[in-house]
């Protein structure tokens, strides 16, 4: 049949409206598929974002209050047992100072990477002996404002301070001898620990900014001004940028902002308290998003230009066809759902390989603060959680005018079975001795304790005298009936306890530690009336 221009003319015109109906339709589609994807993409990251931000400001306060903590009772323990320590400050003798300090120093450091250095200072201000800065020592540091309170309070103080040099948790203790006060003795910890370790697994960068008017005069750190703030320490990188520091102090938390080339994301700004509660500055951490994001914007140029070839295919295709056209568009609209399947994905993996790292951390913190309050070897609880349970109950039975029991046991000549038998086979000696001393004491606030070397210790709340001389009994009873061999001790051929124990109502005014040396001295009328036996005070 032969086509007149009319006709011809007629067939160009529908072929025209459906190649512009089908352009406007993918037109539509490509539009609405990238809104939602550019939209579920900046959602997912601000989500991302919310909860790193969320988890960084709670590991840190955590942190904090750990350390916090740990260290007023550790540096109550160095002063109470170091008196050749304390009488070299008092009469300042620097060189027998130096000398009985030493292995102390060597000791905590090892013990803790967090401890820095330990500064002493008599009552006048003056800087008598710094383990880390010696220029300090002789220096009048009593424009402090930490010390200034130290010193003129007399009292246990702690808390985040800015000194000379630089920022830290710092934890003075009063010093007396012979009743004549001599000054105050500070432990001085690392403050930007917990951030540097956060920093490595939540890969953030971070400053510290505190106002001016909280910088000590004297000190010497490196800082820069912004907005009546000093940056004292930070992660590095951007920071260093004064720049920068304007920009972010303009950004709202969880905001994207550009500094130079980078791009940024601030998270929540943590307030810093001193010591005396008081705000002295900030903590800003930001998450460098330039790579991702990059990414992103390479992913959305490729994407138009699939679209744009996808067009241009459109169109020529469907001057040859329409199916062969529809079957195109299929298959580039499925090929535009797998990128958006597979970047979708990426960003799920992303955020459960996050979300199991930070378990993990959790975990982690959960174990190493089950071990602080654990004796290693036994198993037990250790004289630092005794002394916190004790200080708890010994509160609730004087409140409530309640009974309160200690047994106070010891291994009946436990040094000549290390010696004849080795200590390994001691170790293990203890280790079944605590664990039959446990399984006597089972009740929920009942709490079992090694007190030191082959000592333990019960406490043993709202128990009177009978029913605390029974559990005694069953404890020495299941020790003995161990038939643990001992060929060296005077009081049985196997391994045997002597017990000494005290049930009593506190008293308003009365020292808690007086139950405790009256446990004592019921221990050793035990011991000396023979041993493997029980004695009340």
């Amino acid at each position: 049949m032969r086509c007149y221009p009319a006709e011809r003319g007629n067939v160009l015109s529908i072929r025209g409206k459906i190649i512009v109906l089908v352009l406007a339709l993918e037109l539509v589609l490509t539009i609405v598929s990238g809104t939602l994807f550019i939209n579920e993409h900046y959602k997912r990251n601000e989500e991302l974002a919310k909860y790193i931000a969320t988890n960084l400001r709670n590991n840190f306060i955590d942190h904090s209050t750990t350390i916090q903590d740990k260290y007023r009772t550790r540096i109550e323990g160095f002063v109470k047992s170091s008196p050749a320590i304390i009488n070299a400050f008092a009469k300042r003798d620097l060189s027998d100072l130096t000398i009985n300090l030493e292995q102390r120093i060597n000791t905590l450091r090892k013990e803790d990477q967090l401890f820095s250095s330990i500064n002493f200072i008599h009552a006048d201000g003056t800087v008598f002996y710094h383990t880390k800065d010696k220029k300090r020592i002789g220096q009048n540091v009593s424009h402090i404002p930490f010390v200034r309170d130290s010193l003129k309070d007399r009292k246990p103080l702690s808390g985040l301070v800015l000194a000379l040099s630089g920022l830290g948790y710092r934890f003075s203790y009063p010093v007396y001898l012979n009743d004549k006060y001599v000054g105050i003795i500070v432990f001085i910890t690392d403050a930007t620990h917990s951030l540097e370790m956060l920093s490595k697994n939540f890969e953030i960068q971070w400053g510290i900014l505190i106002n001016k008017e909280n910088i000590v005069q004297g000190s010497e750190m490196q800082m820069i001004a912004n907005n009546g703030k000093l940056l004292v320490a930070s992660s590095g990188g951007p920071f260093n940028d004064k720049g920068f520091l304007e920009v972010i102090s303009q950004t709202a938390p969880l905001d994207v902002f550009q500094s130079t080339e980078s791009y940024h994301r601030k998270l929540y700004t943590l307030a810093l308290k001193n010591y005396a509660g008081v705000s002295v500055g900030e903590i800003i951490t930001v998450l460098d998003i330039s790579k991702p994001l990059s990414d992103f914007r390479a992913s959305l140029y490729n994407a138009g230009m699939i679209i744009l070839a996808v067009l241009v295919v459109t169109i020529i295709v469907l001057f040859q066809g329409i199916g062969f056209f529809l079957k195109k568009v299929r298959e580039t609209q499925h090929q535009l759902e797998e990128t958006v399947d597979q970047r979708t994905k990426q960003l799920q993996e992303t955020n459960h390989k996050l979300s199991q790292e930070i378990t993990q951390h959790e975990l982690t913190q959960k174990d190493l603060e089950s071990l602080s309050v654990k004796d290693a070897l036994t198993g037990l609880f250790n004289r630092r959680k005794f002394n916190d349970q004790y200080e708890t109950e010994w509160n609730a039975a004087l409140r409530a005018s309640r009974y309160i029991s200690l047994i106070m046991i010891d291994i009946d000549c436990f040094k000549p079975y290390n010696d004849t038998y080795g200590h390994l086979a001691g170790d293990e000696a203890l280790r079944t001795v605590a664990q039959a001393i446990q399984k006597n004491v089972t009740r929920p606030r009942d709490c079992v304790a090694r007190f030191g070397g082959e000592e333990f210790i019960c406490i043993l709340p709202e128990t009177s005298m009978d029913a605390t001389i029974h559990v005694a009994e069953m404890i020495r009873k299941s020790v003995e009936e161990l038939h643990y061999i001992h060929e060296f001790s005077s009081a049985s051929n196997v391994i045997t306890v002597s017990i000494g124990l005290i049930s009593a109502i506190p008293e308003k005014f009365q020292d808690k530690k007086e139950l405790i040396d009256l446990a004592d001295k019921a221990l050793y009328r035990a011991k000396s009336a023979g041993r493997n036996c029980i004695k009340a005070s």
